[in-house]
């Protein structure tokens, strides 16, 4: 008899969810509370409230994702490792049949906990890192010793089973240690990877923003960190090019906030469908009616930009940014004409 691991079996069984309109993966914010105050941070309060999710509440919640179908759940926040239960929602997790993902800043993380995780089966691990040294990561992170609960979080990680992704957000305070970030991070026997997406606040606050890189500096980052992107289209294809909404939020996936709303992604926070009330079946239709109802209005242009085939705005940046997912958004349209200049000029012989 063939034996299967989890993620063979995620993947087997993948194209009969999509066959079926069901989702496949969500993510989880079990709550805002954090002990960094990242100053590129989309969280809203950065504290844990009281209207946050009961253990009760959140198992409850699981048990309903499972029974949907879905096959896998990444748990964020804020800082997952600032709730005193996360182990309990994450055994939960486990024993309702669900793959668990991780997504933490590691400065909590300790021998015991990596122990419990690799007890739990939990492999999978996406871990921030915000600089190369002291004084960029802090800067970022807004508090002092966070590099160093940091790298001993690290460094437990390293003694267990896990698989270790560490990702860095480049901004304009840490792109310059970008490469001794990555050596450090490939030293250590660890996945690096960095992305350069900042986004507004879910509250609308824009002061994120302040930190991007400028297209020039996006592309420049890429072709130091990355230079085979610039070969090849340097960001995925849209899961669904046709529809309005082409990612595959409320497709294939959705999130859930600490207070219980479910929503299209982290990045996408409506329709914040009340969990609490009512149940992830139901929700999961309302998601889908709110895709389907999306429509563009008169600023829309992507069907007629000569740089469509190189942007890679999505109809939540615009809407974060403007309250409207139809608006061209300029940094992203001079990155997208950016990327067309690179692909007419070709790879470097």
């Amino acid at each position: 008899m063939q034996t299967l691991d989890e993620r063979a079996f995620y993947q087997s069984i993948l194209p009969g969810l999509k066959a079926e309109r069901l989702p496949s993966s969500i993510m989880f914010e079990l709550t805002y509370g954090c002990n960094f105050r990242c100053v590129h941070c989309y969280n809203p309060t950065h504290r844990a409230r009281p209207e946050e999710l009961s253990t009760k509440e959140a198992c409850r919640i699981l048990d309903d994702v499972a029974g949907l179908g879905v096959l896998s759940v990444t748990f964020t926040g804020g800082e997952l490792f600032t709730r005193p239960d996360v182990l309990e929602v994450l055994e939960h997790a486990k024993r309702a049949g669900l793959l668990v993902d991780v997504f933490t800043n590691a400065s909590l993380v300790t021998d015991e906990i990596v122990a419990r995780l690799d007890d739990l089966g939990i492999r999978d691990f996406g871990v921030s890192i915000y600089g190369a040294t002291e004084a960029a990561f802090e800067t970022v992170t807004g508090r002092p010793g966070s590099h160093r609960r940091f790298l001993h979080g690290l460094t437990a990680l390293a003694k267990g089973a896990a698989n270790v992704r560490v990702r860095m957000p480049l901004m304009t305070l840490n792109v310059h240690e970008a490469e001794d970030a990555k050596r450090f991070v490939e030293g250590m026997g660890f996945v690096f990877d960095f992305c350069l997406e900042i986004e507004p606040g879910q509250n609308g606050d824009l002061s994120p923003l302040q930190y991007r890189l400028e297209p020039r500096d996006q592309i420049e980052a890429q072709r130091r960190l990355r230079p085979e992107a610039l070969a090849t289209a340097p960001f995925a294809q849209p899961s669904h090019p046709h529809d309005f909404i082409a990612c595959s939020c409320g497709k294939e996936r959705f999130a859930i906030t600490p207070y219980g709303e479910m929503n299209l992604c982290v990045s996408f926070p409506i329709p914040r469908y009340n969990l609490r009330t009512g149940t992830v079946k139901d929700g999961w239709r309302v998601l889908q009616d709110t895709v389907r109802d999306a429509k563009p209005n008169d600023h829309d242009a992507c069907p007629s930009c000569d740089l469509k085939s190189f942007c890679q705005q999505g109809r939540a940046d615009a809407w974060l940014e403007t309250g409207d997912m139809s608006v061209c958004l300029p940094t992203f349209k001079e990155l997208a004409a950016r990327w067309k200049a690179e692909a007419v000029r070709g790879p470097a012989i």
